[in-house]
């Protein structure tokens, strides 16, 4: 009797374990799918961003003091401009002999005969317009053979205010004032400009700075989105401030 039982328990557990071996094996807990895609990559760091300015397609002003008053081109503007946080370092010319601080991360176009002109263009990541105009800082040397004058310098101005009348769809200059740059003297306008690529219009203030020194006039010129311009002109500022001739 006893033996007929211990052979029954013995066989039911058997039938146990073989209906566990067989039986499906449970699904696992189903994984939200934001964890189981495409690891998503870290920022680039400014030293590894891609090139992103295609300097063959900007727009006019190629590539492109003291403060007085120009109405309406100079009044404050009504909306708060948030204060810029430019880190900066020393650009230095020696063709054409002058050295000024421009924000790390502008790109130096490399489509201009950098012995005579230089232009730095913010990078698009950068721009607080976005999708409109790239901000610019261009600085050009034009040897004139002969020792330049505060005259020199002022008719300069006025016959590159007239050319680059002709590259904008509208084109606006304030009055023309006395400035200095690096200690050279020389004249100085503010400008209000638009440009229209067929899709869309370009708002656009600047201000230009042309001076006389040696047998050289040199300009430094500030194009930037109408509604940021009062943000970008700290880059202007911080360029004449720390302009040397070497």
């Amino acid at each position: 009797m006893k033996s007929s039982v211990l052979f029954s328990l013995c066989l039911a557990l058997l039938l146990s374990v073989s209906a566990l071996a067989e039986a499906p094996a449970a699904e696992p807990a189903s994984v939200p799918a934001e964890a189981v895609g495409e690891p998503v990559p870290a920022p680039a760091s400014p030293a590894s961003e891609p090139f992103t300015v295609d300097f063959s397609n900007l727009y006019p002003d190629n590539p492109a003091a003291t403060p007085v008053s120009v109405d309406p081109i100079d009044k404050p503007t009504p909306t708060p401009m948030p204060t810029p946080n430019f880190a900066y370092k020393l650009y230095e010319n020696t063709s054409m002999g002058i050295s000024f601080s421009i924000p790390m991360t502008w790109l130096l176009n490399p489509n201009t005969n950098q012995s005579s002109t230089v232009q730095f263009v913010e990078p698009q990541s950068e721009m607080m317009d976005q999708g409109g105009y790239q901000t610019r800082l261009t600085i050009e040397q034009v040897n004139m053979g002969v020792p330049q004058t505060v005259s020199d310098a002022r008719s300069r101005l006025e016959s590159v205010l007239e050319e680059m009348a002709n590259n904008f769809s509208s084109f606006v200059p304030g009055s023309i004032a006395s400035a200095s740059l690096g200690g050279a003297k020389g004249s100085y306008c503010y400008y209000k400009a638009e440009y229209s690529d067929g899709i869309k219009t370009y708002l656009m203030n600047g201000r230009i700075t042309i001076v006389a020194s040696g047998n050289s006039l040199y300009q430094m010129r500030i194009t930037a989105p109408r509604d940021w311009y009062s943000y970008y002109e700290n880059v202007f500022r911080r360029a004449r401030s720390t302009w040397k001739f070497r």
